[in-house]
């Protein structure tokens, strides 16, 4: 397959992954696009405009995934916190029963 039509298909993929919020799947297409970069190959004014766009495609990704990291820290202090709560009402509760 041609280099320039294999990052086409790295872009447009990277595209699904993220409308999908797929992120497993983007830790993968992720590394096929480092795999992609790092080959040799004679540049091209094609190349240069695909590897632009799928630089800008991919901070966007790294911006959700940012966010998705923030959503689940979130998540997971709520949980925390619940946790934390009732864990205090049953210490509370223990002690009412002892007396």
């Amino acid at each position: 397959m041609p280099r320039v039509e294999r990052l086409r298909l790295l872009h447009e993929r990277l595209q699904q992954v993220l409308a999908a919020r797929d992120w497993l799947a983007l830790g993968e297409v992720d590394a096929a696009i480092r795999e992609e970069l790092q080959r040799d190959v004679p540049p091209s004014l094609e190349r240069q405009r695909l590897q632009q766009q799928l630089k800008e495609l991919h901070g966007r990704a790294y911006q959700a995934c940012a966010g998705e990291c923030e959503r689940v820290r979130q998540l997971m202090l709520s949980h925390l916190e619940y946790a934390e709560g009732r864990s205090a009402y049953e210490r509370v509760e223990l002690l009412q029963n002892r007396s």
